[in-house]
């Protein structure tokens, strides 16, 4: 089966089951909050018509009453009784005249008492020069009731009412008789303070937009100031009107109900905030079940957060960490759920890499000294037989010195190789080996090859490197590079320290190697290759990375005289890693 790798996710797990819990969810609070919304509302429009259709009630209540005593004043007017007094007056005996007026007068107290609006019922009749009242009784003329009825009718465009101060008259006049009746201001403001209990807060006016407010529940100097603004907004002859408006920066649900019989709007406006408080408690349960829904969210989105992105957070971490090579580690889980397996597995499994990481560990370590063992072992016979073949020649012409030296080199050549103990010597001691291999090399080309080095630094002396690093390579210049009879072929070895880093550079003037050849050698080196080669030099490189990591190793590259360069790095801070 195949795998595909993915590339850094976008969202997290956790943020897409949040997302989409969110997504079903909004549509269900988006449902809640319209239908919570048109449910309020309606409420809301029902409890405002009830307030409209109240004071409306009490608008139509006042208007037939008024008009009730207007038709009680006009009968009146029209009697027989009070036109024959008013036609005949003095020219009726004295008895007749008496009686008349008392009949008028015994007409006036059902008046008076058809209403509780009317406090006093009177007439004038001019042809006899009295006043007739429920209140005064029969009086002549001029008196305080003919003197402010007169001056009341001096209008010159008849009202609807008349009104002096505090107080509110009905005056017809017909044939020189005037009827008057006078309401009763208080029993008004009883019934508009009725009116007003609809609501704590609510206050009603009679008034108009020409005569201003005329009665008002309310004593307030500010809400005086909103009246007088109310009368001259009112709609005219509209029976009934009502509404939303701010004033003063306040809300008023207002309601405008025309009372014909006087010409005056009723007025009622109270705080819209007093009318929706019974559904304030409504409104407050509202947001306290958004605010839990809220709250709910994000509960939801922190249990996620907890119990699914924090182990799968805590699970990618963890293999970061295997990724950068670090085994040592164990996700620990306090819970028993699907995570719990999962970090037993995770740990279970980075416990069988590492053991498998460390048996192969061993295994390279073993088979490099097994490689390092068989470099130990490893005797050319050809170099053997040629070194013996040389020592032979010397002892023929009797070059015996020669022959001794060659012979203690070739003795120390191969009891260095040969030799078992600790896998590092000192550095000085490998290079020194390498020079003595090439000595040994160059009597066995008859002297047609050569070598120049350079000291090695008295920093390098106490630093311990495994064995055999350096010979291989100059035995690898030997092999390859000369093998077509160059003379005076030079193999230059040179070392130096810098900043615990090591490196020691062996070149020729060989002319056989080509680029190719070079970026074989290259590739080999770099992937590692783990086919047999005859001069170590791959061994040598593995064994150096090996142990001092990445970094360490060999090199190559074309030399400044022509040949190869192969150049033998170590770091000595990274061993171990």
């Amino acid at each position: 089966m195949k795998l595909q790798a993915a590339g850094k996710a976008k969202w997290f797990v956790y943020q897409k089951i949040v997302i989409v819990f969110i997504v079903f969810l909004v549509p269900l609070i988006t449902m809640n909050i319209l239908v919570n919304y048109k449910g309020m509302s309606f409420s809301k429009n029902t409890i405002l018509d009830s307030a409209a259709a109240g004071a409306s009630f009490y608008a139509k209540q006042l208007d037939k009453e008024m008009y009730f005593i207007r038709n009680q004043q006009l009968q009146f007017l029209n009697g027989d009784d009070l036109q024959k007094l008013s036609f005949r007056g003095r020219s009726l005996a004295k008895y007749d005249e008496v009686k008349l007026i008392e009949q008028v007068r015994d007409r006036l107290n059902p008046i008076l008492n058809a209403s509780d609006y009317v406090v006093n019922a009177g007439t004038y009749v001019a042809s006899v020069g009295k006043t007739i009242s429920s209140m005064t009784g029969v009086t002549d003329t001029p008196n305080e009731e003919y003197k402010l009825i007169s001056s009341l009718l001096e209008s010159t465009e008849k009202p609807s009412f008349y009104r002096v101060g505090d107080r509110i008259f009905f005056i017809e006049s017909l044939n020189n008789i005037w009827s008057y009746i006078e309401i009763s201001q208080t029993k008004l403001l009883e019934e508009l303070n009725q009116i007003a209990t609809l609501y704590q807060e609510s206050e009603v006016l009679l008034g108009s937009e020409g005569l201003g407010s005329i009665l008002s529940t309310s004593q307030n100097e500010h809400a005086s100031k909103i009246e007088q603004q109310l009368v001259h907004e009112q709609s005219d002859h509209v029976e009934s009107v009502s509404g939303i408006k701010k004033v003063d920066g306040i809300n008023y649900f207002i309601t405008h109900n025309f009372v014909s019989s006087l010409n005056l709007s009723l007025i009622m406006y109270v705080n819209q905030n007093e009318i929706t408080r019974p559904l304030s408690q409504f409104y407050t349960l509202y947001y306290f079940l958004f605010g839990i829904t809220i709250l709910i969210l994000v509960l939801y989105s922190l249990s996620v957060n907890v119990m699914i992105h924090r182990p799968l957070s805590n699970l990618r971490k963890a293999f970061r960490m295997i990724e950068t090579d670090n085994l040592n580690l164990v996700i620990e889980s306090k819970t028993k759920d699907e995570f719990h397996y999962l970090f037993q597995s995770f740990n279970r499994m980075a416990h069988r890499l590492k053991t498998s990481i460390e048996e192969n560990y061993e295994q390279k370590i073993a088979l490099q000294h097994s490689e390092l063992k068989q470099l130990q072992s490893q005797i050319n016979p050809h170099f053997l037989y040629n070194s013996f073949f040389n020592i032979y020649m010397m002892c023929k012409v009797g070059d015996s010195d020669s022959a001794a030296e060659l012979s203690q080199k070739l003795g120390s050549y191969y009891q260095y190789i040969t030799r078992s103990g600790s896998d590092e010597v000192l550095l000085d001691k490998e290079f020194q080996h390498a020079l003595d291999y090439c000595e040994i090399q160059c009597i066995r080309f008859s002297n047609r090859i050569s070598y120049e080095y350079t000291d090695i630094s008295d920093r390098l002396h106490t630093v311990y490197v495994p064995r055999l690093i350096i010979q291989p390579i100059v035995e690898n210049v030997f092999d390859h590079a000369f093998e077509d009879g160059t003379n005076q072929g030079v193999v230059y070895i040179g070392a130096s320290y810098e900043d615990e880093t090591v490196r020691i550079t062996v070149e020729d003037n060989g002319q056989l190697l080509t680029d190719d050849k070079m970026e074989q050698l290259q590739e080999q080196l770099e992937v590692k290759t783990k086919q047999v080669e005859k001069t170590g030099l791959i061994n040598v490189s593995n064994r150096l990375e090996l142990i001092y990591g990445a970094g360490s190793g060999l090199f190559v590259s074309r030399s400044q005289y022509g040949g190869l360069k192969v150049e033998l790095i170590i770091h000595l801070r990274n061993k171990g890693e």
